[in-house]
C-alpha cells in the first residue's frame, strides 16, 4: 500500500482514491434510492420531490421545477400523481391566483419517514461490524469534505470570491 505521508505524490493518489470511492458510493446511492422508492410504491423522482417539499415546507410548482432542474410540466405531472396518492396537497397561492402552492400531507410526511427508515436500516446494516468510533469518524470526515468542497466548487462556478473561507479550512 505504500507510505501515505504528505508527499507530493501521495496527496494526488490519495485524492484520486477518494474521488473513485465517492463516485462508487454515489452510483450505489442512486441505485439504492431507486430500490427504496420502489419498495415504498414510488418512483425515485417522486421521492426527491417529497424531500424537496419537506425542506421548503410549501412552494410553487415552478419553484420545485427550478430546484429539481426539470421543466415545470414534469413537476406538474409528478405533483398530480402524488396528489392522487394523497401525499401532497395544493392550494391557491394567495399572492397569485393563477398559481398553486404545494405542500406535504401527513400521509406524505409518513411516506418520507418510511423512506428514511429503509435508508437508515441499509446504512446500519452496511456498517454493522464497524465500531461506533469508526462510524462517527466517517460521519465527521464526510461532513468536513462536504463543507470544504462547497467552498471549492463555489469558486469554480464563480459564485464565491477566490479568498473566501477556503483559508479557514486549510
Amino acid at each position: 500500500m505504500g507510505d501515505m505521508s504528505d508527499s507530493s505524490l501521495a496527496r494526488p493518489e490519495a485524492s484520486e482514491r477518494v474521488l473513485e470511492a465517492l463516485t462508487s458510493l454515489i452510483r450505489r446511492s442512486r441505485t439504492s434510492a431507486a430500490l427504496v422508492a420502489q419498495a415504498c410504491g414510488l418512483q425515485g423522482a417522486q421521492v426527491q420531490l417529497l424531500f424537496a417539499l419537506h425542506r421548503s415546507q410549501e412552494c410553487r410548482v415552478a419553484g420545485l421545477a427550478t430546484h429539481q432542474l426539470v421543466d415545470p410540466s414534469v413537476v406538474s405531472r409528478q405533483v398530480a400523481a402524488l396528489e392522487k396518492l394523497g401525499l401532497v396537497a395544493r392550494r391557491s397561492d394567495p399572492d397569485d391566483g393563477r398559481a398553486s402552492l404545494v405542500s406535504l400531507t401527513e400521509a406524505g410526511r409518513e411516506k418520507l419517514r418510511e423512506v428514511r427508515r429503509l435508508h437508515l436500516e441499509a446504512v446500519v446494516g452496511s456498517m454493522e461490524d464497524w465500531p461506533v468510533e469508526r462510524i462517527s469518524r466517517l460521519a465527521d470526515d464526510l461532513a468536513d469534505l462536504t463543507d470544504a468542497s462547497a467552498v471549492v466548487y463555489a469558486k469554480l462556478s464563480g459564485t464565491a470570491p477566490a479568498d473566501t473561507e477556503a483559508k479557514d479550512h486549510a
